[in-house]
C-alpha cells in the first residue's frame, strides 16, 4: 500500500479530525498530570463521590461488632465530671474485665499521676496514690490496650518517647523496583502516653491519632505511624491484636502502589500513608454503646461482652473533639476507633484503587471523547457519551458495592465532559468553517449553472450574449437603489439584490425553444411569429419547474423568482404586456425590475430589424412610460441610477457597436 501523499492527507487537516484528536490526547495527558499532582479541588471531588457511597452502605447480617463503653452524658451526671478519681477508673475497668472481653481499647491517657500528697510535697510527683495503684492493678487484671498521642512537632526531648514500650512487631516487603512502603508514612517525633506504671501494667498500646482531610472530614484513619526506626499501630488496630494475640505483621507493597498489611489471616488494605479507608457501618448501629454508669451499677447482665472487642472512651457532649465523618454524622473518637476496628474484624474493607487504573480509566474516556467528536454528530456523540458517563458512574458504584473497592470516576468522567466539550468548540470552529466553504461553493455552482443555461441562450441567439451580462449589472445598481424605497425595503437585502442580479442572465432562457427562423429574422415579425416569440416567457418558466420537478426541490426562493423573471418580464403596469396581460401589483416584482432593464437594453442597442437609440432618448422614453408600462417606483429609481447605466452599456457594448453608446 502506498504511503499517504500530502494531498491525500489535506481532508483530514482540512477537517480538522487530526487537531482534535491530538487537542484530546494534550487535554487528556494535562488532566492524567494533574491528577497525578493530586489538587485539592479533585481531592476534594473524589472525598465527596466517596461519600455518597456510605451515606445507604448497610451492614451484612451476623456482622461482628465491637461494643463502646461510652463516658457519656448520663455517666457524668451520675458519678461527676471528668476525670473521674482513679479508683472509680479502676473499678470501671475492673467490672469490665469481669465480663471476659477479647480485649479492651481505653481512649484515654493518663499522663499524670493522681496526687496523694499536697501539692508542694517534694514527694508528689514520685510516689502512686491508692487510686493509682488500683488503676495499675486493674490494667493488669485484664486484656487492656492503653491509648497515646504521637506528636510531630520538632522536639529534642526523649523523656516523652521511653513510655512508647508497645512498638508493632513488623516485617516490610517490597516488590523489586519499588521503595519501602514505610517511607511515606507520617514520621512522628514524640509522644504523649500514659505514665510507665500503667504502661507496664498492659501488653498492648495503639495511638489515637485521626487525621482529617482537607475538607475536615474523617475518611481514613491511620492505622500505622513511625517514629525512628519503629512503627506503632492505632488503638484499633492494636486492640483487634490484643484480641487474637497476633505476634508479627507484613507489610507489602507492589508495584502498582498497592499496599497492605497482613496480620494472621487478615490483609488491610492501606494507602501509602498508611491509613484505612473507613467502611461507616458502625453508623447504622452496628456497633453497641453501653453507658460506664450502667456497669458500675451492675446494670449490665453478666457475659454482654464475653469474647467481644470493646473500646472505653468519651461521647458525652464537650469531652473530646466531634469528628467529621462521611455519614453527615458527627461522632467521637472512640466511636471511630470501634469503626476501624469493625472493619478489621470483618475483613470489610474499603480499597482504594491503584492509581495507573484511574489513568487507563482516565486516558480511555478522554480518547474516548476526541473519536466521538470526529466520528458523530454533535447530538449522537453527546448521547453516547452520556452513557458512558453514567456507564463509568454506575460501574464505580457497583464495583465499591461489590468488592469494595473505590475507582473514583471523578477525573475520567471530567477528562470526558472537558475533552468532549472543548474538542466541540474546536469542531464547530471547522464546521463553520466547512458550512461557508460549502456554501460559497453553492454560490459559485448556482452561478456556474445559470451562466451556462444563459450561454446556451446565447448559442441559439447572438443579439442576447452582452444583453445578459449588461443586465445583470443594471439589476445589481438599481436593486441597491430600490432597497431605499419604502416599498421595496423589505424585499431588497443585501442577500437578495445580489441573487436577483445574479439571476438576470436567465430571463431570456425560454429562446431556446423558438426556431432557428425566428431567432435569426432580420424583419419585423408577422402577427402569427410574434405570436410565437411571446411563448419564450412561458417556456423559461416551464424549463426552470421541470428541473426544480426532477430535482426534488421545493419552495426553493431563488427558483420563484428566476421562474418569475423569465415569465413575467414582459408583463406592463397597465396590463398590456404578455403573456397574462396583468397588471400593477399583480405582476411578480423580480418581473417588473427586469423589465424596465430588459427594455432599455433593447432600446440601446442595436438589433438587425432596428438602430440604436441614444440613452437620453431611451431615459425619456422610459420616464414616459411610468405608471403605464413600468411600475412608477421603479422607475423613479431608474433616473437616479441612469447614468450609471450609461456607463455600464459603454463598458459592456456589443462587438459590432461603438466603443462608447450615444449619450
Amino acid at each position: 500500500m502506498s504511503p499517504l501523499t500530502p494531498k491525500s492527507r489535506l481532508p483530514l487537516v482540512r477537517s480538522g479530525n487530526l487537531l482534535i484528536l491530538t487537542s484530546g490526547l494534550i487535554l487528556t495527558l494535562a488532566l492524567c498530570t494533574t491528577f497525578l499532582v493530586s489538587p485539592a479541588f479533585l481531592a476534594h471531588l473524589d472525598g465527596r463521590f466517596f461519600d455518597s457511597l456510605l451515606t445507604d452502605e448497610l451492614p451484612p447480617r451476623e456482622y461482628a461488632s465491637p461494643v463502646v463503653v461510652a463516658l457519656d452524658d448520663e455517666s457524668l451526671a451520675r458519678f461527676g465530671r471528668w476525670p473521674w478519681p482513679r479508683a472509680l477508673v479502676a473499678e470501671l475497668l475492673t467490672r469490665i474485665a469481669a465480663q471476659h472481653p477479647a480485649s479492651v481499647g481505653i481512649d484515654a491517657i493518663f499522663a499524670e499521676p493522681e496526687l496523694s500528697s499536697p501539692v508542694n510535697s517534694p514527694s508528689a510527683a514520685d510516689s502512686l496514690s491508692d487510686g493509682d495503684t488500683a488503676l495499675a492493678k486493674a490494667l493488669a487484671s485484664g486484656p487492656f490496650t492503653l491509648g497515646f498521642e504521637l506528636t510531630f512537632a520538632p522536639t529534642t526531648d526523649r523523656s516523652q518517647v521511653e513510655r512508647l514500650l508497645h512498638p508493632l512487631n513488623i516485617v516490610s516487603l517490597a516488590e523489586t523496583g519499588t521503595a519501602d512502603p514505610r517511607r511515606r508514612f507520617w514520621q512522628a517525633t514524640g509522644a504523649v502516653a500514659s505514665r510507665p506504671e500503667f504502661s507496664r501494667s498492659v501488653s498492648a498500646s495503639g495511638f489515637v491519632n485521626a487525621a482529617m482531610e482537607q475538607d475536615g472530614v474523617l475518611r481514613r484513619m491511620p492505622l500505622l505511624i513511625q517514629q525512628g526506626e519503629k512503627v506503632y499501630p492505632s488503638l484499633a488496630l492494636a486492640t483487634v491484636l490484643r484480641s487474637q494475640a497476633v505476634p508479627a505483621a507484613l507489610l507489602a507493597s507492589t508495584w502498582n502502589g498497592d499496599c497492605s498489611l497482613q496480620v494472621g489471616e487478615r490483609r488491610i488494605p492501606l494507602d501509602d500513608r498508611g491509613r484505612l479507608l473507613l467502611r461507616y457501618r458502625g453508623w447504622h448501629g452496628t456497633v453497641k454503646t453501653l453507658s460506664a454508669s450502667a456497669l458500675l451499677e451492675g446494670r449490665v447482665a453478666q457475659g454482654t461482652l464475653r469474647g467481644r472487642v470493646v473500646f472505653v472512651g468519651a461521647t458525652a457532649t464537650g469531652m473530646g473533639e466531634a469528628v467529621v465523618t462521611p455519614v453527615n454524622a458527627l461522632l467521637s473518637g472512640v466511636q471511630v476507633h470501634a469503626i476501624a476496628a469493625e472493619n478489621i474484624l470483618n475483613n470489610d474493607f474499603a480499597r482504594i484503587c491503584p492509581r495507573v487504573y484511574q489513568l487507563l480509566a482516565t486516558l480511555a474516556l478522554g480518547a474516548l471523547a476526541a473519536f466521538v467528536c470526529v466520528a458523530m454528530p454533535v447530538m449522537r456523540g453527546a448521547l453516547v457519551l452520556g452513557v458512558a458517563a453514567i456507564a463509568a458512574w454506575q460501574g464505580s458504584v457497583w464495583l465499591y458495592q461489590t468488592s469494595g473497592l473505590f475507582l473514583s470516576p471523578v477525573v475520567p468522567v471530567l477528562a470526558l465532559l472537558t475533552n468532549f466539550s472543548l474538542l466541540s468548540l474546536i469542531r464547530s470552529f471547522f464546521v463553520e468553517k466547512r458550512h461557508q466553504r460549502q456554501t460559497r461553493d453553492l454560490a459559485t455552482t448556482r452561478e456556474f449553472i445559470m451562466t451556462s443555461l444563459a450561454a446556451l441562450t446565447e448559442i441559439r441567439d447572438t443579439e442576447t450574449g452582452a444583453h445578459i451580462m449588461r443586465t445583470q449589472r443594471y439589476l445589481l445598481v438599481l436593486c441597491q437603489e430600490l432597497s431605499h424605497y419604502p416599498r421595496f425595503q423589505p424585499l431588497l437585502d443585501q442577500d437578495t439584490i445580489e441573487l436577483i442580479s445574479k439571476l438576470a442572465p436567465l430571463h431570456d432562457i425560454g429562446k431556446v425553444g423558438l426556431p432557428d427562423n425566428l431567432l435569426h429574422k432580420s424583419t419585423a415579425f408577422t402577427a402569427e411569429e410574434y405570436q410565437e416569440v411571446k411563448k419564450h416567457a412561458a417556456f423559461g418558466r416551464d424549463a426552470i419547474a421541470k428541473a426544480e420537478l426532477r430535482a426534488g426541490v421545493h419552495d426553493d426562493v431563488l427558483l420563484q423568482y428566476a421562474k418569475d423573471m423569465a415569465y413575467s418580464h414582459h408583463e406592463r403596469w397597465d396590463g398590456s404586456g404578455y403573456p397574462e396581460g396583468l397588471r400593477g401589483e399583480q405582476i411578480p416584482w423580480p418581473g417588473r425590475v427586469m423589465a424596465i432593464a430588459d427594455a432599455y437594453d433593447a432600446i440601446i442597442s442595436k438589433r438587425v430589424y432596428k438602430e440604436p437609440v441614444p440613452h437620453e432618448s431611451a431615459v425619456r422614453i422610459i420616464i414616459e412610460g411610468r405608471g403605464i408600462l413600468f411600475d412608477p417606483d421603479i422607475v423613479d429609481a431608474f433616473v437616479k441610477v441612469a447614468d450609471q447605466w450609461w456607463r455600464i452599456a459603454c463598458d459592456l457594448a456589443d462587438a459590432d457597436e461603438p466603443t462608447k453608446i450615444a449619450r
